[in-house]
């Protein structure tokens, strides 16, 4: 199954993809921000791709952009009984940055989720020193809901930034809500 934005394309990942993420969650600023269950060699793709396909609580998509893959976006933790899930989102390739891709991804999946996964929020953690993501985050609709800390060695602690969108928060914004009833 894909998903068509505005600019982009979802689609599952493929064994064609598995270089390029491997290369992204190899790449320093990268990693820095993300967190999750990624690869970090070859050798492991096979066996992440297939407890990926085989997780009904997740949903992965590699991000297309004129036929390439870009970067990745899931929605991770579902929760079907309450509909709840969290989204991780990376654009990998560094010369598409500040384009507005991952604003299309992250609204394409949004209407998936709401629309067809039958979900009611999604939400999301990110590093408060990770300006571009909370942007994007906010130009889709996601609002601050509180901070964490998080111990680090190298630095004492990181501050995570929590924030969420609610299903009938983003199809009002998106002008859906009213074709929905």
């Amino acid at each position: 199954m894909s998903l068509v934005g505005k600019s982009v394309t979802l689609r599952p990942v493929q064994v064609e993809d598995f270089q390029k993420i491997v290369e992204w969650t190899n790449y320093p600023e990268i990693q820095s921000y993300c967190e999750g269950d990624y690869p970090t060699s070859l050798e492991e793709c096979d066996d992440w791709h297939r407890r990926s396909r085989s997780n009904r609580y997740q949903e992965r998509f590699a991000i297309s952009f004129k036929n390439n893959i870009i970067g990745d976006i899931e929605l991770d933790q579902i929760t079907w009984r309450s509909g709840d899930a969290e989204l991780r989102i990376r654009i990998g390739e560094q010369a598409l940055w500040d384009r507005g891709l991952g604003t299309d991804a992250i609204t394409c999946l949004l209407v998936h989720a709401f629309m067809h996964m039958n979900l009611n929020r999604i939400y999301l953690k990110v590093y408060v020193d990770n300006l571009r993501a909370i942007r994007c985050y906010q130009k889709v609709g996601f609002r601050k809901e509180g901070r964490l800390r998080r111990n680090n060695p190298e630095v004492a602690f990181r501050e995570i930034i929590l924030m969420r969108v609610l299903k009938r928060e983003f199809l009002r914004r998106q002008n859906i809500l009213e074709s929905v009833g």
